[in-house]
């Protein structure tokens, strides 16, 4: 996906910023799901007081199925939505405190497998 940015880089077009929002509940999901495996093979394992961390899955589990709905629909809304309209995000972005998140929201290029891969990685403020 290209991101059809303004020259000054403050607005994006409305798609984009859609399918951007799309990308990151699904990034989202993903990483709940990662989770969900490594504890549901802690249960298979074995793992002391299961029916708490039963409980915390079933949790989980909405969790990841909610974010993974919500960016299919916003999916649908952006391919819905005029191309040629446009909306600033920068100020906004700016205010989100997850770095690789505010690039993202931006318009900013995020590395999908990278993202992946360093699930459970914080940003220290």
């Amino acid at each position: 996906m290209t991101m059809a940015l303004t020259p000054d880089h403050d607005a994006i077009a409305l798609r984009d910023f859609l399918a951007i929002l799309a990308n990151e509940l699904r990034l989202f999901a993903l990483s709940g799901k990662g989770i969900e495996d490594r504890v549901g093979e802690e249960i298979a394992a074995g793992a002391a007081r299961v029916d708490n961390l039963l409980i915390s899955l079933q949790g989980l589990d909405h969790l990841v199925q909610t974010a993974n709905e919500l960016s299919h629909f916003l999916d649908d809304v952006a391919l819905q939505t005029d191309c040629h309209l446009q909306i600033s995000v920068a100020g906004p972005a700016r205010r989100v405190r997850l770095r690789a998140l505010s690039e993202a929201l931006s318009g900013h290029h995020r590395d999908t497998a990278a993202q992946l891969h360093n699930v459970g990685e914080v940003d220290l403020f």
